[in-house]
């Protein structure tokens, strides 16, 4: 099996998504400023996206946004709003951890594709075939 390593590298705001575009990583991950486990870094404005993908794009590169935190019910109308509007981007995947809101994104918004976060603890075989069975592209395995 010959397959490529991919340099997946963190990206808080901006500049710091910028630096590991130009410096040669293959994909970012950022979250925008709500819905994801980053509460504490600089994080992306939904007007800051456009321009992101088209520079990491240049450089093929690809952006990966995080809505990788439990999501309460009362927090799903907003969510369906970020979902809706990421749909009409070039995003290249969304990392989540709630299985629930996989669930969401696979029925109503099938054209994004679904990593699963780190957050879902993902340490075997067995974890990886379910969620490769229900529609994940990439497993992200845990730290633990």
């Amino acid at each position: 099996m010959n397959k490529k390593i991919e340099l997946l590298a963190p990206g808080g705001d901006v500049e710091a998504i910028k630096a590991a575009v130009i410096a040669g990583a293959n994909a970012v991950y950022c979250g925008l400023v709500n819905f994801n486990a980053r509460n504490r870094a600089s994080n992306l404005s939904f007007d800051d996206l456009p321009g992101i993908l088209r520079l990491a794009h240049q450089y093929d590169c690809k952006v990966f946004l995080t809505l990788n935190v439990v999501i309460l019910e009362q927090e799903i109308a907003g969510l369906i709003k970020v979902l809706n509007k990421l749909v009409n981007t070039k995003i290249d995947g969304i990392i989540v951890q709630d299985l629930g809101i996989f669930n969401l994104v696979k029925k109503h918004f099938p054209t994004l594709s679904v990593h699963a976060s780190t957050q879902l603890t993902t340490h075997n075989e067995g974890q990886i075939k379910f969620l490769a069975k229900i529609g994940a592209t990439r497993a992200n395995l845990s730290r633990e």
